[in-house]
């Protein structure tokens, strides 16, 4: 399991060997020098961007930076492919959500739900962020939809990530999400042709895994507490993994 501790040791040892101080090095990236000092204390964590440029200016990988030789929780139980799009059926093991989540029930009706999910600024989502402690690396943005397939009131929509631990500071939501069976696809050329389309959101895939691929190839929607999930690997949210959690009719 990625420990914080250990990580901000590697940038301190990474740094050092490129002669920088705290305080050149965090000039290079745009942060302060308190928060190079916090990074390699353990106390925090760079957000998926400043993660990049730390790992370029110290002339290292990403992978070197997080010593990402872990195995991934995720297991593959099968690969399907459709025209080049490629669907993975995985096993994701009990994971902790952490950020911000807004709930249906605390509006009058959906159109105001679905307005404070818009209005929610970058700000906002980032000062949520900054609250976490813990957060599991490499550090994704993660748009958390539960149980958007069930009745309204019972909705709700998170911006989080994923962390270790369900003990987050004062005014950081969190979501606690059982193991379960995913259908996982990435948005991509492959994944936007299904849809008649050149380039498409995340979102856009999941009507077609619900309503084409789940029923044709023995999946239903799963009820036992894991929800939808649209993971965004880069810092734009241009591209990244559709889930979907099932369970299997085939008998």
């Amino acid at each position: 399991m990625f420990n914080q501790v250990d990580f901000g040791k590697r940038v301190k040892s990474f740094r050092i060997k490129n002669n920088y101080s705290q305080k050149e090095l965090g000039f290079r990236i745009g942060v302060s020098e308190q928060a190079v000092s916090k990074w390699e204390n353990g106390e925090c964590l760079p957000d998926v961007y400043n993660l990049k440029l730390l790992a370029q200016i110290l002339r290292v990988s990403v992978d070197s930076l997080l010593d990402t030789e872990i195995q991934n929780p995720e297991k593959n139980i099968e690969t399907i492919t459709i025209g080049g799009a490629r669907f993975d059926i995985v096993e994701k093991p009990e994971t902790i959500f952490a950020g911000k989540i807004i709930y249906a029930k605390d509006f009058p009706d959906v159109d105001s739900f679905n307005s404070a999910i818009d209005s929610l600024s970058e700000e906002d989502k980032q000062a949520a962020f900054g609250k976490l402690k813990e957060i599991v690396l490499p550090i994704y943005d993660i748009n958390l939809s539960i149980n958007f397939w069930l009745d309204e009131k019972q909705r709700a929509f998170g911006f989080v990530r994923e962390v270790m631990t369900e003990e987050q500071p004062d005014g950081a939501d969190v979501y606690k999400m059982p193991s379960s069976l995913f259908i996982r696809t990435y948005a991509n050329k492959e994944t936007a042709h299904l849809i008649s389309k050149e380039q498409c959101e995340i979102w856009e895939l999941f009507a077609y895994i619900r309503d084409y691929f789940m029923p044709t190839h023995g999946f239903r929607t799963a009820q036992n507490g894991a929800q939808e999930l649209e993971v965004f690997d880069t810092f734009e949210h241009k591209a990244g993994y559709a889930y979907i959690p099932v369970e299997s009719v085939v008998k």
